[in-house]
């Protein structure tokens, strides 16, 4: 027995020098955590090919092949395509069939190009999902289309499809719900793996997720919940504070709501015309954009002009003569809320937007509340909480957002809030595994990001800092906050090629990043948590003419 586990121990040594040698890792053939292997970057690693697009068809995905249960996966269609920068790729389309035969598959589509860089890349999906990422365009903050860059690009609809991502009623299937919260991101993984290893022989050296809002949740799952199997991950703007998040759009609409009746006072006396909502922007950015040493349409110093809410507010209060109801709205748009309670990780306080500070409310065009409430009228964020509620969390389709007090929730409500935090919340503090592998977050936030609150994810990303430290923290994640950034928009950088710098060599890159800025079309140094960034002059399209500043009160 003693000679066989030395026999084990030796050909594991054999196999771990050959793999390092060829430079790939293999998941299944070391299940714990391994750091990562250091190899070339992806811009100097070219691998073809061993099998033949046409030898992909029909390709059957065993059950056993994948960590969470599920009845395999098939690809279902092959076609050799073109981009337009004349990429050649094999586009692959596949689904993964579920156990519960009322439950619908996972579907899934992968990007394979001929001249492969050896690296994959799953990209989140947003809201609700319910279909396939855009595999073949750049992500969101993204500057480079993956596919021409020669990485493997794949996405799932996150196990239901449905032509709007805010629809929720396939929460009412457990299987398909199960696959929406998580499940999804690891079965979709294996599914890569399976036709990677055979198209090209092996599988990728590095494995690399990138998503932003659902994408960004998505992403802290794969970092926390299966840390061991991925490398590098580009987290932005994510919906990781669940409940919270949903309960700001349920008291945000009451806020708005409330004094509706359609019989006896058809108002909403805490609504605010979008006329009015643009002019508090304006008046924002006419203020601010100067602060930072150059008037760009830009707010940077926002730690300052975050310090001038209560002047603001008594400016914008007479001159649009808000009432006590409207300033409850933009209150709570601002300053989130507090809880006498707390969810399942501690919290119990969601931050608020920078609403005040140059960001654009959405409270819709409409002050009749829907039923449901409809985005396209209603204020953006109870659109989402509702179905969320509906669905989700009470699993009656008849709950009516606006009637319960979800400050003094009675003991049914509470415990559904505290079943919802921990079987949804992805702000898990916990990177062990990940850390372990070797793997490496970028967090990116943006301060005029109106969905996702940028003053919560740093709430959040305090919490790193004082489970590992600074220093450990420093050594696995990066978090920046860019200004004009809003959800998904306003700011383009190459985090793919500081990423696979990170993981490949094991050093951050130590020159300044820039990205651009979609209002501009200028570069802007990255501004890590706390900086912010300050023209110090010369041409203000040139990145070199900032700097960053990392006091908050400068």
């Amino acid at each position: 027995m003693k000679k066989k586990l030395i026999n084990v121990d030796i050909k594991r040594f054999i196999l771990t020098v050959y793999l390092a040698f060829v430079g790939f890792h293999s998941q299944e053939a070391f299940p714990q955590a391994q750091p990562a292997v250091r190899c070339k970057p992806a811009s100097q690693t070219v691998i073809e090919p061993r099998k033949k697009a046409a030898d992909l068809n029909g390709l059957v995905i065993p059950s056993q092949f994948f960590k969470e249960t599920c009845n395999g996966g098939v690809v279902v269609s092959v076609e050799t395509k073109k981009t337009d920068a004349g990429t050649f790729y094999v586009d692959v389309i596949g689904i993964i069939r579920p156990v519960d035969p009322d439950a619908p598959n996972i579907e899934w589509e992968m990007l394979l190009p001929m001249l492969w860089n050896g690296r994959s890349l799953q990209l989140g999906g947003g809201a609700n999902n319910g279909s396939i990422p855009n595999v073949l365009g750049a992500s969101a903050f993204g500057s480079v289309i993956p596919i021409d860059a020669g990485y493997v690009v794949y996405g799932d609809d996150s196990g239901h499809q449905s032509d709007s991502g805010m629809d929720a009623s396939f929460a009412s299937n457990e299987e398909s719900l199960n696959n929406y919260i998580r499940l999804h991101l690891i079965k979709a993984h294996d599914a890569m793996r399976y036709v990677v290893n055979h198209f090209y022989g092996q599988e990728p050296v590095f494995n690399y997720f990138a998503g932003c809002s659902t994408g960004g949740r998505e992403a802290l799952e794969c970092a926390t919940t299966y840390g061991k199997y991925y490398d590098g991950i580009f987290c932005a703007q994510p919906a990781s504070n669940y409940v919270l998040a949903r309960l700001w759009g349920a008291i945000l609409s009451q806020a708005v709501y409330k004094s509706y009746d359609p019989d006896s006072y058809p108002h909403s006396d805490g609504y605010i015309d979008e006329e009015t909502v643009r002019g508090i922007q304006q008046d924002a950015l006419s203020l601010y954009d100067k602060w930072d040493g150059i008037e760009d349409g830009m707010v940077c110093n926002i730690f300052a002009a975050k310090r001038n809410r209560d002047n603001f507010l008594n400016i914008i209060r007479n001159k649009y003569h808000l009432t006590d109801a409207q300033m409850a709205t933009i209150d709570i748009y601002a300053n989130g809320f507090s809880l006498d309670y707390a969810m399942k990780n501690g919290m119990k306080t969601y931050k608020g937007c920078s609403a005040l500070e140059g960001g654009m409310m959405d409270l819709g065009p409409s002050e009749v509340p829907r039923e449901p409430l409809d985005t396209r009228y209603n204020v953006h964020h109870g659109d989402r909480a509702d179905g969320i509620f509906k669905y989700f969390f009470a699993k009656d389709p008849t709950w009516k957002l606006i009637a319960h007090d979800y400050f003094h929730p009675d003991e049914k409500l509470y415990r559904m809030l505290m079943d919802a935090s921990a079987r949804y919340d992805a702000n898990s503090p916990d990177f062990d595994d990940f850390i372990a592998h070797g793997g490496k977050l970028i967090l990116f936030s943006g301060w005029m990001d109106m969905s996702m609150s940028p003053w919560q994810l740093i709430e959040q990303y305090k919490g790193y800092v004082d489970k590992y430290g600074q220093e450990k923290t420093d050594a696995f994640c990066k978090f920046y906050i860019m200004p004009d950034a809003t959800h998904g928009r306003g700011v383009k950088m190459d985090y793919l090629d500081w990423l696979d710098r990170w993981c490949s060599t094991g050093q951050y890159p130590q020159e300044i990043l820039y990205a651009t800025m979609l209002k501009t079309q200028g570069q802007m140094p990255m501004a890590e948590y706390p900086g912010w960034v300050k023209y110090t002059g010369g041409d203000p399209a040139l990145g070199t003419s900032y700097r960053i500043v990392r006091q908050e009160n400068e």
